[in-house]
């Protein structure tokens, strides 16, 4: 089942694909089944039929309606989009054992401690990457720029540039999904 997230400025879609591994382990070509899910979502949201193109900064958009923002994210069988009129990021991954052993990758400092909460890293991770997306690559140091400011009930403040941003996320069987407002 579809679910659909309305914010003031964009709407966010996610599902997870239950067949997902039976068709990969068939053959059916990875990519293929992730270009159908993410389509899947975009039919769902009423942008179906619109070619997806690429920045030179990876940042997709459409063709015919280059003024709406739009990014994407799919792992493991779960697939997110959200479409806005003003920039925006998503991100969905599933839980990892290995998060918390890289964390030095990208946790900093500021984030200390939130060291010991899986949860709390899973979301610090998500809400980098969802912010990045938004910024379409203009972090130059993502670790050390993006800071976890707090983490609230369904909702994320992180710091860029001493500016807050508030962020929305939802933790979905073993599945997280944080995304830009």
């Amino acid at each position: 089942m579809i679910s659909i997230i309305n914010n003031p400025n964009s709407t966010a879609a996610y599902f997870r694909q239950d067949d997902y591994d039976q068709l990969i382990a068939g053959g059916i070509n990875k990519r293929a089944v992730e270009k159908g899910g993410i389509q899947k979502l975009l039919q769902k949201l009423g942008y179906d039929g619109l070619e997806i193109v690429y920045k030179e900064t990876g940042q997709p958009y459409f063709r015919q309606k280059p003024e709406l923002f739009l990014s994407l994210s799919h792992a493991k069988g779960w697939f997110a989009v959200i479409v806005g009129s003003k920039p925006v990021g998503i991100d969905i991954q599933t839980v990892s054992q290995r998060l918390k052993q890289g964390q030095d990758y990208f946790r900093n400092e500021r984030e200390l401690p939130f060291s010991e909460d899986d949860q709390a890293l899973h979301l610090i991770w998500g809400a980098k990457e969802a912010f990045y997306k938004l910024m379409e690559g203009q972090i130059p140091d993502l670790k050390e720029e993006v800071s976890m400011v707090s983490i609230e009930e369904e909702s994320l403040i992180i710091e860029f540039k001493s500016e807050k941003h508030n962020l929305g996320y939802k933790i979905l069987e073993e599945v997280f999904l944080v995304f830009t407002r």
